[in-house]
């Protein structure tokens, strides 16, 4: 019994310590509120901190400097988030703060002392573009109400620069554009207005467009980019592609392109289509020779799988020949198979002319006498040379852009002259492209003679006066691409660039600033400084070849280069629109995609038919998507729009029957 008796002396001691805990009279709390922060506003400040295991309310005491207080003799309870928002303020006015986490116990420690000026904040930057100058780069901006100016952030990885406040390094400016110079290598860049000491919104991510070049000996075909052999990765005709930017030649023999290289051929533009629905594109192969000459002609050459194709001996019979332009691929009729539009001089005293080949399912016959396309009107401006197929009108059917001639689809087989109500101007061009250069939802008109590129833009369905964006008469070229090359939405120019004295120089660049095009360098030289690039330039196509979200550039530039952008940025929303049977099918549909962070932008995209310059890109979209929130994305259909949301980074498919599928099918 004697063993007992502590145990029954220790209960009147336990029987306090359980008392005292359930009354609170022991602190629980030994652990301040960690990493607080005070974001401004107008007339309020943002407070925001970690949870502090085990408590149940915090308390926030503060003090206004304006008003003289000291040891922060104001207090608010009760706060069981871990973030506040203290309004009621006085704006210019210094406000301090210090957090407490109160548990079952009591209080506990106070978090560090955070301060902040509430007053107006500057608004989110929609845009900024990034061009290398020299040894330099050249940040533009959009510039913003109540900034007093802007902090430049920079750094080698898109994650270090998220945030209000990123943690990256940053450079005072004062406007649009700023210098970061004697630069080396690429950088991310992020511009944020400030007003004071108070940070604005944020803005969008970029990258600077340092680009690597690639130089690679393939077969001499025009630049068409296609899955031709069903491994994911992009190639040309005559190459396979290896999904990391490079490309490795064919033997032409082996892969049943022999006839493409006989001795006495010409070749022209080539188009990838898959023609037969099987899954695999078709390569079609015009020429750039007399109609007469009997041993330069059209080639269609049929996917067998495998990297191996076969001659078709319908379109052999056809005997279609001529000095052609940009072939265009389409399903022109709305029948669910994919036609062909091949233009040629109808001018050259050859017999030339245009062939509309209407996929029947079983082969192609010519209809361009009954569809109003056979030839062209004289003259050297009707010379059917860039092109592209587009629903210029959005009203489900896609119609035809060429030698100066808007030629609008009547649903009946049938094309209209549509060049007077679009103020279509005649000029002999060496490449155009329409594209949606201001986001504002239509389609704009690029087009390059031999020497000068010009702007038009589009009002309520007419094109507008033209601005020069490159030319001065000192170069020449026949090549263009439009394309989003720094993947922030809005759509830049790639041309051909020679010297008139010489015939050689270096492809040149403009990237889109808010719908102005700024010139950024290009390399001269491989980046192992071993290889001199000033060399005869001219076809151009562009597309994501290595997975980066950035799209590469493809030249016929001496021989195939392909220009990379130096780093990824994986913001971007790729779109793949089929068929209801997931046929490859809807070239020239447009696209409209409208972002809930950017609601007056409303990006504008026609799926690849062919553009530019007897050049392909990719049949998939790749969207740059800057902004945070969803994206509205509507397609019109051969039988209406359908609409569908989308999130930056996320790749959809979407079918003509109106499923979506997450990722690509």
């Amino acid at each position: 019994m004697r063993t007992a008796q502590p145990l029954q002396a220790a209960l009147p001691l336990l029987a306090s310590l359980l008392l005292a805990a359930c009354s609170g009279g022991s602190a629980s709390i030994h652990q301040a509120p960690s990493r607080p922060t005070a974001e401004p506003g107008p007339g309020e400040v943002t407070l925001t901190w970690n949870a502090v295991p085990e408590a149940k309310s915090y308390t926030i005491r503060w003090e206004n400097e304006g008003s003289g207080q000291t040891g922060f003799p104001n207090r608010i309870e009760g706060i069981t988030d871990t973030t506040f928002l203290h309004t009621g303020l006085t704006n210019g006015q210094l406000h301090r703060y210090q957090i407490y986490a109160k548990g079952k116990g009591g209080e506990g420690p106070g978090s560090v002392v955070v301060s902040a000026e509430p007053g107006p904040i500057p608004a989110a930057l929609e845009w900024a573009t990034v061009v290398i100058n020299g040894p330099d780069h050249r940040v533009y901006f959009d510039e913003v109400a109540d900034a007093t100016g802007y902090r430049v952030y920079y750094a080698t990885s898109a994650d270090a620069l998220i945030g209000r406040r990123p943690t990256a390094a940053f450079l005072e400016a004062t406007g649009s554009p700023f210098t970061r110079t004697n630069i080396t290598g690429a950088s991310y860049y992020k511009v944020i207005a400030m007003s004071g000491p108070r940070f604005g919104l944020g803005g969008p991510v970029a990258i600077s467009p340092s680009l690597l070049v690639g130089s690679f000996e393939l077969p001499a075909l025009s630049p068409a980019l296609a899955d031709a052999n069903a491994d994911d990765c992009l190639d040309l005709p005559a190459a396979e592609g290896t999904c990391n930017g490079s490309f490795d030649a064919l033997d032409p023999a082996t892969a049943g392109l022999g006839e493409l290289f006989a001795a006495d051929r010409i070749n022209g533009d080539s188009r990838f289509a898959d023609l037969n629905a099987d899954g695999l594109p078709e390569l079609f192969t015009a020429t750039r020779s007399a109609a007469t000459d009997a041993n330069s002609r059209a080639i269609l050459h049929l996917n067998q799988g495998d990297n191996v194709f076969q001659a078709d001996a319908g379109i052999d019979d056809l005997g279609i020949g001529g000095f052609g332009g940009t072939i265009l691929a389409a399903d022109f009729d709305n029948d669910g198979d994919v036609d062909l539009f091949v233009p040629n001089d109808s001018e050259a005293g050859d017999g030339g002319r245009n062939w509309l080949l209407v996929n029947t399912g079983s082969g192609l016959v010519d209809g361009a006498a009954a569809a109003g396309l056979l030839t062209n009107p004289a003259g050297a401006g009707y010379v059917p040379a860039g092109g592209q197929a587009a629903d210029v009108d959005a009203d489900g059917d896609v119609d035809l852009l060429f030698g100066s001639r808007l030629m609008l689809n009547n649903g009946d087989g049938s094309f209209a002259d549509g060049s007077a109500a679009a103020a279509l101007t005649v000029l002999a061009d060496q490449g155009l492209a329409l594209a949606d250069v201001d986001l504002d939802g239509d389609l704009d008109l690029i087009r390059r003679d031999a020497s000068v590129t010009r702007l038009q833009l589009n009002t309520n369905g007419a094109f507008g006066a033209a601005t020069v964006i490159d030319g001065d008469g000192s170069t020449t070229g026949a090549g263009l691409a439009v394309c989003d090359l720094n993947s922030d939405a809005f759509p830049d120019v790639a041309l051909a660039s020679n010297e008139v004295a010489t015939g050689t120089g270096t492809p040149r660049i403009y990237l889109n600033a808010n719908g102005q095009f700024v010139a950024t360098d290009v390399p001269r030289e491989l980046e192992e400084g071993t290889d001199d690039l000033i060399a005869a330039n001219g076809l151009l196509a562009c597309a994501d070849l290595d997975g980066s979200r950035v799209p590469e550039l493809v030249a016929q530039w001496d021989q195939v280069r392909v220009l990379r952008a130096g780093l990824p940025l994986f913001s971007s929303i790729r779109l793949r629109v089929l068929g209801a049977g997931g046929e490859r099918n809807q070239q020239g549909r447009m696209v409209r995609i409208t972002p809930a962070g950017a609601p007056g932008r409303i990006i504008t995209r026609v799926i690849e038919s062919g553009s530019g310059l007897r050049a392909q890109g990719d049949y998939d979209l790749l969207i740059g998507a800057p902004w945070g929130g969803d994206y509205e994305v509507s397609v019109r259909f051969a039988d209406g729009w359908f609409t569908t949301t989308a999130q930056q980074g996320q790749s959809l498919t979407l079918y003509a029957d109106g499923r979506v599928v997450e990722g690509l099918e």
